[in-house]
């Protein structure tokens, strides 16, 4: 089952609708939602098929755009800066481990040691997310990083 990291709203008033955008980010895939008033247009993509995820900041509020590679490019405007930036930040985590696990599948000439690298960079990621979600206390990450990295001496 799919876990909400964040939920993301444009403000009604600015974006001059009764209806705001919606763009719900889980760990597996995203859903971008609008709504008038007597249409829901909602559209479900995986990681795999974004493309790249832009950030434009205001004094206040800012605009995510997020650019695929197949369906309809989706825009949220008029976000809280604040939370706009820690979604981009978790949009280009997961984009990044999405397009790595691509490249790695197609690329099967890698060591030994290289394939124990990336695991490395998985497991850590995985980590450094259950850090920010709050599911581990800051020792406890660090603690499980260091046996990781003993592993890969």
């Amino acid at each position: 089952m799919a876990t909400l990291l964040i939920k993301l709203q444009g403000n009604a008033p600015l974006n001059r609708t009764v209806f705001p955008p919606y763009l719900y980010i889980y760990d597996d895939l995203m859903i971008y939602r609008k709504r008038s008033w007597f249409v829901v247009r909602e559209i479900t993509m995986s990681y795999n098929q974004i493309a790249q995820a832009t950030l434009t900041s205001g004094i206040i509020f800012a605009t995510l755009e997020i650019y695929t590679t197949g369906a309809e490019d989706i825009i949220v405007k008029f976000i809280p800066k604040g939370l706009a930036k820690r979604a981009k930040k978790i949009i280009d985590q997961k984009l990044y481990h999405a397009h790595a696990k691509l490249h790695l599948d197609k690329d099967k000439t890698h060591t030994g040691y290289q394939d124990e690298v990336v695991e490395y960079e998985r497991t850590v990621g995985r980590l450094k997310e259950l850090l920010a979600k709050g599911r581990l206390t800051k020792q406890e990450y660090e603690r499980k990083r260091q046996v990781i990295l003993s592993k890969l001496r």
